[in-house]
């Protein structure tokens, strides 16, 4: 688990490796450098039963609630000149080629989803591939399509009118490389601010930008802060708000010097409505690692999730997203790893499912696993000094947690499933406190026979973590007369006893 993976992101399309989608690429017969450049890139809005293919003006924005099918056509040429001195080199002869991307918003319907499939039959003028994207998720060659200039609204396209009614909206900036920079909407509010990162702050009436860096923001997440500003001074979307005669001009502000206006904008000026690192004085110049827990295939493995657009050697200060832990099949199990502590994070139980017995001692013994696996991972680390490690359950997260994703939505429901399903509070608790009750052997018969039960007790053998005082007080007789019981009778007897 501990080893970093390096290698750098690569998309074969045609069965050709086209990279990050611009610039050098190696050839296959790794004799040959090839160059990558996009020709053009036209999309397409999905709607319910139709599509309609977007004005030029408002190529590169999106809406969360839609799907679009993108079409890039790009070039790939043979470098032609000095190889010590790749700035001198030029593209000779090339090779026109297609792709189609079709790209879904978080929150479009299943059919919308369905029709940007279908679509690729009837676009299909040239034959070429045809990729899935999902927001969050988007390949490098995707994002460079638009140069930075990439937006993702809140909404739906054809509820424009009423998203663009409010004064100010606020984004989050994203990606690692300034061409493939772009924009996530998020909820106005300074909740909603991050210290690792760089953020837009629009104020639509008067054409204003707020560029906002935190004050753990790598200087390259600045740079990419301001290439997407830039976008927005250039383009003037008509999503975001703005028209072809706005006059937009960018104020750049650092977290702990902002101006007045800053404020008033996002609610009020309060610091601890996010987890503000302007007096941690700790350096944050490393990318949090995720991985997933599980049983399901048989044995309990650790699976490693990848940010689709990583540089190597580069910071990804938020590479991931909730989604990622949210929409996992569950109950879930998470290692999320920020350099300066462990995050165990702890699922829920689907309301609409049964949960026989079985399942849950599965999960008993699920949850064990990766608690020994967290201290293990941490241990591994550092020996001398391992990382604390924290479990922390769904609805319930901290802010130290939910501020290492670049939006974060309370849900209110999984809260109420977590609340009533463990016996859990507000506080994170340390793993090692947690594993330690899980391996209790004995419990007082009053814990046994009250609801829910302790964590990790198989209620089809409560009488085995009963004392043997206890164990004769609840049912009348020694441990070892029990034993010579016939398998019917001891269950006749723990049903009567209470204890089954």
């Amino acid at each position: 688990m501990l080893p970093v993976l390096q290698t750098a992101v690569s998309t074969v399309l045609d069965g050709m490796n086209v990279g990050r989608g611009h610039g050098s690429i190696e050839g296959e017969d790794r004799m040959r450098t090839l160059e990558i450049s996009t020709v053009s890139v036209d999309v397409w809005h999905i709607l319910e039963f139709d599509y309609s293919r977007l004005p030029k003006q408002s190529i590169g924005q999106f809406h969360e609630g839609d799907a679009y099918v993108v079409k890039w056509k790009y070039m790939v040429s043979a470098a032609v000149g000095r190889r010590q001195n790749p700035e001198l080199r030029s593209a000779g002869p090339g090779k026109e080629k297609c792709c189609y991307f079709f790209w879904q918003g978080r929150n479009s319907t299943v059919s919308e989803k369905g029709t940007s499939a279908l679509m690729t039959v009837e676009l299909d003028e040239e034959r070429g591939a045809q990729v899935q994207v999902q927001q969050g998720k988007e390949l490098p060659c995707f994002l460079q399509c638009f140069n930075g200039g990439m937006i993702i609204h809140c909404g739906k396209r054809e509820e424009e009118e009423e998203n663009t009614q409010t004064e100010w909206r606020l984004y989050c900036v994203r990606g690692d490389v300034p061409v493939e920079g772009h924009l996530l909407e998020v909820v106005c509010h300074c909740s909603s601010l991050r210290s690792r990162s760089s953020m837009i702050l629009l104020n639509v009436n008067k054409a204003l930008i707020y560029l906002w860096h935190g004050c753990k923001a790598q200087q390259r997440t600045r740079l990419v802060g301001l290439t997407t500003a830039q976008k927005v001074k250039e383009q003037c979307p008509l999503e975001a708000g703005l028209h072809s005669s706005s006059k937009v001009t960018i104020t750049e502000c650092d977290e702990g010097s902002e101006p007045t206006g800053f404020w008033d904008a996002v609610g009020r000026k309060d610091r601890k409505a996010y987890d503000c690192m302007l007096q941690d004085p700790g350096k944050f110049n490393f990318t949090p690692r995720l991985f997933q827990l599980s049983s399901s295939s048989g044995e309990f493995v650790a699976t490693e999730f990848y940010h689709p657009s990583r540089v190597p050697d580069l910071v990804s200060s938020l590479p991931f997203l909730q989604e990622d832990l949210y929409q996992a099949s569950q109950p879930a199990l998470f290692l999320v790893d920020n350099f300066h502590e462990v995050y165990l994070w702890q699922g829920w139980w689907p309301q609409d499912s049964e949960s026989p017995g079985s399942a849950r001692i599965r999960w008993d013994m699920d949850r064990k696993c990766a608690m020994e696996t967290v201290l293990r991972y941490c241990r591994e680390k550092n020996e001398k000094k391992p990382q604390k490690s924290y479990l922390i359950h769904a609805g319930l997260e901290p802010l130290t947690f939910t501020n290492m994703f670049p939006s974060w939505e309370h849900r209110e429901d999984i809260a109420e499933i977590t609340e009533r399903e463990a016996e859990v509070c507000n506080q994170i608790i340390l793993v090692e406190d947690v594993l330690a009750r899980l391996c209790q052997n004995t419990y007082p018969l009053a814990e046994l026979l009250a609801r829910p039960l302790p964590g990790g007790v198989d209620p089809l053998r409560l009488e085995i973590y009963l004392s043997d005082q206890d164990f004769e007080k609840a049912l009348d007789m020694k441990r070892e007369e029990y034993e010579e019981l016939p398998g019917w009778k001891q269950v006749n007897l723990k049903k009567a006893k209470g204890l089954f």
